[in-house]
């Protein structure tokens, strides 16, 4: 290309640039009420809010993605998503999967993707042994923690369904909507939103 088409060019997508411009700012409504400016203060607080609100999602993605992105049997604890990971023996000492586990639990781990549709989840019978299955979200807030104390020992499924998932749920199946809205204190067993 020479120089004068070169030119052509730049001088035409610059041209249809800021026509593209004038029609945004043209047909962006204007405020209906100028916003107040926040002191630094505020800012600093609402800065802080976000950190506090979004930290646990950020690290509890990392993991997941350091937990799941991995040929099943390759690590002991970790594996593909959408199903259950056992560790054979109790923790280390140095394990430090998580901050400190049980040294006197065994664990098995699952993450579980309800972004497509809901998952079921079944326990077998443990003849009266003692175990528990709690069920956290991002927050790492358990929502659901069925087991010996909750539901007893005896086998059963559980459905986990994501939010504003409207399906049926067969009869003989407890059904956990996840939700990411803690409860209020007045209705413990309602999301607050």
């Amino acid at each position: 290309m020479n120089k004068n088409a070169v030119a052509s060019t730049t001088k035409r997508s610059s041209t249809v640039a800021l026509a593209m411009a004038a029609i945004i700012v043209a047909t962006t409504p204007a405020p209906t009420q100028a916003q107040t400016e926040i002191t630094e203060q505020e800012a600093h607080a609402i800065g802080v809010d976000a950190y506090l609100y979004f930290y646990p999602l950020v690290t509890l993605d990392v993991m997941r993605l350091q937990s799941t992105n991995i040929e099943p049997g390759k690590e002991i604890g970790k594996g593909p998503m959408n199903t259950f990971v056992n560790v054979p023996a109790y923790p280390t000492a140095d394990m430090r999967i998580v901050v400190r586990p049980n040294f006197d639990t065994l664990y098995s781990v699952a993450w579980l993707d309800l972004t497509k549709e809901p998952i079921v989840v079944s326990v077998p019978d443990t003849d009266g042994r003692y175990y528990l299955l709690p069920m956290l979200d991002m927050w790492t807030d358990v929502f659901a923690s069925p087991g010996w104390r909750t539901t007893g020992t005896q086998a059963g499924n559980f459905l986990l369904t994501p939010p504003g998932w409207t399906g049926t749920v067969p009869t003989d199946f407890p059904k956990f909507r996840w939700t990411p809205c803690p409860p209020t204190s007045s209705s413990p067993t309602q999301p607050s939103c």
